[in-house]
């Protein structure tokens, strides 16, 4: 299951105050969620719960409901509150130099009842464990989520631009990961599909895991498991971003000696965000500085 972000809106009305609610078992938690699947799921839930089983966590304006069904959906189990305040997650933003958007930015992830609901329609649990986390790793999340909205964002002009679930996206041979992707999506212009991996680097002044990373991805382009569980006809390009430089120099210096048939292209979280967007290093060029228009669209 994807979510297609072209028709995903966009409010600008955000939480100011939420109830408290009381921990839920396993059982009372499939009970309801079972429930809510008979009486039939409205449209703003069904995109809400798609939304969160596709990104993991957002922030509430990346949601598209107000904010008296914030409060309504907390209070139902579907969603659940982190416990960091908007003042903490705009400093984090501003210190990943990524746009901060005006009104409240509390952090919402699946709740009991919600991860049962996608569990049940979808066929896949949904990614967990936000709650427990520290700021600083659910940052690594958050900047994923937010470059992939900034790219269907700038694919408006396309027919559809879907954004897989990252148990989806996840590359498995005989029950077990060989691949875990931060991000799949595809892009549709009219007949034509486009697909894009996405691999975020937030560590800094390391490039030792590039050769892992491109070790992994051609044991997964030899395995040809990659055409049927993502529903492609050819490997899609690896679209790696990082917020340190030495990250592209430790994917180019290791592609210059081990040539991989798998395409790698870089940019900085900054030129994401920026004019430049088009153009990403050709990791693969013999030249570090060498740009190429990734995108047709």
């Amino acid at each position: 299951m994807s979510v297609d972000l072209l028709v995903i809106p966009t409010l600008t009305n955000h939480p100011k105050k939420f109830s408290h609610v009381q921990p839920m078992s396993d059982q009372a938690a499939r009970a309801e969620a079972g429930r809510l699947l008979q009486l039939g799921l409205s449209v703003h839930i069904e995109r809400a719960l798609t939304l969160l089983y596709s990104a993991g966590v957002l922030p509430a304006y990346r949601l598209p409901v107000d904010e008296r069904t914030l409060r309504k959906y907390h209070h139902l189990r579907l969603l659940d509150r982190l416990p960091y305040l908007s003042r903490e997650i705009q400093e984090a933003y501003q210190s990943y130099d990524l746009p901060v958007p005006s009104g409240s930015l509390l952090l919402y992830t699946l709740g009991p009842v919600g991860r049962e609901i996608v569990k049940e329609r979808f066929g896949h649990p949904a990614p967990g464990g936000y709650l427990n986390m520290l700021l600083t790793r659910l940052m690594h999340d958050l900047a994923v989520n937010e470059i992939v909205f900034r790219l269907a964002d700038l694919a408006k002009d396309t027919t559809a631009f879907r954004w897989m679930s990252k148990y989806e996206a996840t590359l498995w041979k005989d029950g077990q990961p060989i691949l875990e992707p931060d991000a799949l999506f595809l892009v549709q212009r009219g007949d034509v599909q486009e697909a894009y991996l996405l691999e975020y680097h937030n560590e800094q002044d390391r490039r030792s895991r590039a050769e892992d990373k491109i070790l992994q991805y051609q044991k997964a382009l030899q395995s040809n498991l990659w055409g049927q569980q993502w529903e492609v006809e050819t490997f899609p390009p690896v679209l790696v971003v990082y917020r340190d430089a030495s990250v592209a120099k430790g994917y180019h210096e290791n592609l210059k000696a081990y040539p991989s048939p798998v395409r790698f292209y870089g940019a900085s979280l900054q030129r994401v965000f920026g004019e430049a967007w088009r153009e990403w290093f050709d990791l693969q060029h013999h030249q570090i500085g060498q740009k190429t228009a990734v995108f047709a669209w």
